[in-house]
């Protein structure tokens, strides 16, 4: 029998609580300003990646 990973918070690297959707996990846990840092250090990565290709 397969088994699924579990699915881990790209912001924390800690997996949501048992029961408890991603989504859920990041609105309850980070606040919004870390979530915008984070998806700014990521498009700035994805951004530097395509340009030094």
């Amino acid at each position: 029998m397969a088994t699924r990973n579990s699915i881990e918070c790209p912001v924390c690297r800690e997996p949501p609580a048992t029961n408890q959707q991603l989504e859920e996990h990041l609105v309850t846990t980070h606040t919004k300003r870390k979530l915008a840092k984070f998806i700014v250090a990521e498009t700035t990565v994805q951004t530097n990646e395509d340009v030094s290709e």
